[in-house]
Order: structure tokens, then C-alpha cells, then sequence
């Protein structure tokens, strides 16, 4: 497995030749969309059955090609760690990751206070969840190809700094495996399921919001 240095080094080569490729032609800025740290215990029957620990940032490197268009690429990695509780069992550690990006395009010109957009994006993810139980764990685990699109609103605080609001109305796999391994005692079980689909689910504007802060470059 890749170590987690080597991957973080990855990462930041990917943004840095994004920024060098783009060059001085187009207006450029990123986003911060999360940046997140927590730490969840697991009791079942009052008997702690486990631990896990995340650590996870995304971001967003935007190109501005005119008033009403632009490109965007984003990024993300998220890393978990697992202790095990009486049962002794616990999941490997594992790493999560987002490799996409899409299309913007701006309803009003750039130079307003407030500007609402329209997006489309594909993107690449890998994440793992596990929940424990009194004899062991459960753990799914995603890998594949997705789809999205929805709307957003961008407000400017500033010169340099901005906040964006934005709602996908559905992000949909084109192709995805999910993986699920349940652990019991001294026994071991796992499933596979397969999913191919070329058709938009579409849940509502709330069904995803996400809420991000943002810099001019």
C-alpha cells in the first residue's frame, strides 16, 4: 500500500503543475471546501467496541476562461485510523481520496457582489466507513466513477476573498464496486456489489450543500 507521505507528495505536485500548466492568461483562484478532524468512540451494550479517527482536507483550483465560463479541478484526501475495543477487532487504517473536476458556467458577470452559477463535474472517489459492533466491525468501502451537476451562488467579500454556496442535485456513480467485509469473533465474511448506470438520480437542490471559502490568486 502507498505510504501516506508519498501520497500527501503526490497530491501537492498535482496542484502545483495544475497552477504552473494554467499560466497568467486566465484569472485564477482556489477554494477551501473541508478540512476535518474527528474522533468517534463506539459503545455497544455499554462495552467499548472500538475507536475511529479521521483526518481529511478538500480543495479547488479554479481557471477563469471568460466572463461567464471557467474550468475547475478538485482535489481531496482523507485519512483513517481504527483502534479495536474488547472484541479485539478493528479494521486497517485507510486512506480516501477525490481526484476530479467539471465546468462552470456564470449567469451574471464576475465584476458583481454576488454571482450565481451553474456546474457539471466528474470525479474519481475512494473512501471506507466502518461501524462496530460487541463482536467485531463492519466495513464498506467505495471506489469508482462519479458524476454530478447542480447550482451555486459565489459572494465576494472582498477584492481578494470570496465564499461559495453550491447544491448538487445529484452525484450519481457511473461506475462504482462496493465492498463490504463484517468481522465476527474469529469469523470473517464478505460481499461485493457492482454498479453501472448512465442515468442522472436526481434528489432535490438540498440534497448535497456545500459551503466554501475561497482566494484570488
Amino acid at each position: 500500500m502507498m505510504s501516506i507521505r508519498t501520497f500527501s507528495v503526490r497530491i501537492i505536485t498535482l496542484f502545483a503543475l495544475l497552477a504552473w500548466v494554467s499560466g497568467p492568461a486566465f484569472a485564477a483562484d482556489a477554494t477551501l471546501g473541508t478540512l476535518l478532524f474527528s474522533s468517534q468512540k463506539y459503545k455497544a451494550d455499554g462495552v467499548d467496541s472500538g475507536t475511529k479517527s479521521a483526518f481529511g482536507v478538500t480543495g479547488r483550483y479554479h481557471e477563469t476562461v471568460n466572463q461567464t465560463t471557467s474550468w475547475f479541478a478538485t482535489g481531496g484526501v482523507g485519512i483513517n485510523s481504527y483502534s479495536s475495543g474488547k472484541s479485539n477487532n478493528s479494521p486497517d487504517n485507510s486512506i480516501d481520496l477525490i481526484l476530479g473536476g467539471g465546468a462552470r458556467y456564470y449567469f451574471s458577470p464576475f465584476n458583481q457582489s454576488a454571482v450565481p452559477f451553474g456546474f457539471i463535474g466528474a470525479s474519481f472517489k475512494s473512501d471506507s466507513e466502518a461501524a462496530f459492533s460487541t463482536t467485531g466491525y463492519t466495513e464498506t468501502s467505495t471506489s469508482g466513477l462519479f458524476h454530478s451537476a447542480g447550482l451555486g451562488l459565489r459572494m465576494a467579500l472582498d477584492d481578494t476573498l470570496f465564499f461559495e454556496l453550491e447544491s448538487a442535485f445529484y452525484d450519481t456513480p457511473l461506475f462504482a464496486i462496493e465492498k463490504a467485509t463484517t468481522v465476527s469473533g474469529s469469523t470473517e465474511s464478505k460481499t461485493e456489489k457492482t454498479t453501472m448506470q448512465l442515468f442522472a438520480q436526481t434528489f432535490g437542490p438540498f440534497n448535497n450543500v456545500l459551503l466554501s471559502l475561497g482566494m484570488k490568486l
